[in-house]
């Protein structure tokens, strides 16, 4: 995955040099080039930390679990550093898309050959199957069950260790899944039954759907975030580096959540540790509805200025808009990080490698979303922003 998204990757920015070039005369290769980027920023987001996770656990075989999140915690710290210096650097690179295209295919060219160099060193793990088949198993034996009555007695289920009846989580629409485990006489071999173990697990896992529907709100603040607010930078002052605000966010965030992972480590209780988690998330969407508030003043301001001014940029500081980025980066740093946490306390080991791709897709689905309300929302949204009401 790291091989091939980093390709993608390079492939991707010499056709976005190459868009540049030509610009809006070659627009079909600046679709082609964002459509590998993307691809490949998916690909290596899940695939390459997972990969530096596990070079820190092989080197050094863990053999309790303080060993295991002590190794955890300085792949993370290898991590951040990254985040923070690709930040910074970033901050000295130019404006010009052109440069910017070829500067960063050149670096990932190097990148790419430097890990090459690496592989040999790596250390290679026999892969153990994935934990996602279990679960599209589990519900596909459960829909083909649907018919059947729940099990009355410990041995209509199978492999069912506990003898229980009634599978935990005890939640009322997961409750259908309790027909995967029963055994069916004409069936009865290991390779046509679900174990109550496997439905135990999806069960934990489809119990984070609502959870998980909470941050469709935070996606959609985020995606106005990452857009919008870096607009209105440009429109403020089109000679500042308007990255500073980029490492602000980064910043802030890796700040914030390295704060958060130290607090959780000194809780010995597991129930107090997710209760922090899920207080860590709510304060989190806390401070989305306060970046809201201070994005909403600075675009009423704005709005205001214009009509009294004919350069109304003159009338107000740029650096007026550095709350709003700060909240931005605590909301990054408290929900995202809050979520992976509360995910991996919930799901079976197993899963707990999944935890940033479905975050991701969760955030994904979000942003998703907000092109849709943007679509709904057209008549807010004007030639720039002096005439669009970000406000609103």
């Amino acid at each position: 995955m790291v091989v091939y998204s980093t390709i993608s990757y390079i492939i991707g920015l010499v056709l976005l040099w190459n868009a540049a070039r030509h610009g809006s005369r070659d627009i079909r290769t600046f679709y082609l080039a964002l459509v590998l980027i993307t691809l490949a920023k998916a690909a290596k987001g899940v695939s390459l930390k997972a990969f530096l996770d596990d070079q820190f656990l092989a080197k050094d075989i863990p053999t309790t679990e303080e060993d295991k999140e002590r190794q955890h915690s300085r792949s993370n710290a290898w991590w951040r550093s990254a985040s923070i210096l690709g930040a910074i650097a970033a901050a000295f690179f130019p404006s010009s898309l052109t440069l910017l295209s070829v500067i960063s295919a050149i670096s990932m060219m190097v990148a790419y050959s430097w890990f090459w160099l690496g592989a040999k060193f790596s250390e290679c793990n026999p892969p153990t199957g994935s934990a996602i088949s279990d679960v599209l198993f589990v519900i596909k034996t459960a829909i083909l069950k649907r018919n059947l009555l729940y099990a009355t007695t410990p041995e209509q289920l199978f492999q069912n260790y506990k003898g229980v009846t009634h599978i935990e989580r005890s939640i009322s629409w997961l409750r259908w899944l309790d027909k995967a485990p029963i055994v069916i006489e004409e069936e009865n071999r290991p390779d046509k039954n679900c174990t109550v173990a496997q439905v135990k697990e999806v069960k934990f896992l489809l119990g984070m759907v609502p959870m998980w529907t909470t941050f469709l709100t935070y996606s959609l603040v985020y995606a106005t975030g990452s857009t919008f607010f870096f607009q209105q930078a440009r429109n403020l002052n089109k000679n500042f580096p308007i990255t500073f605000f980029n490492i602000l966010v980064t910043v802030t965030s890796i700040a914030i959540e390295y704060l958060c992972d130290i607090l959780i480590r000194k809780i010995g209780s597991e129930m107090d540790k997710q209760l922090i988690m899920q207080v860590r998330i709510g304060i989190g969407m806390a401070f989305s509805v306060i970046c809201c508030v201070f994005a909403w003043k600075n675009a009423v301001h704005w709005l205001y200025l214009v009509k009294i001014y004919s350069e109304p940029s003159i009338h107000m500081d740029i650096f007026s808009l550095t709350p709003q980025f700060i909240f931005l980066g605590v909301m990054e740093g408290l929900s995202v990080g809050g979520l992976q946490n509360f995910f991996c306390s919930q799901v079976s080991k197993s899963l707990r490698n999944y935890k940033t791709p479905f975050g991701e897709c969760v955030i994904g689905i979000g942003k998703f979303l907000s092109i849709i309300f943007i679509l709904i929302f057209s008549r807010w949204f004007g030639h720039d922003i002096d005439s669009s009401r970000l406000d609103k």
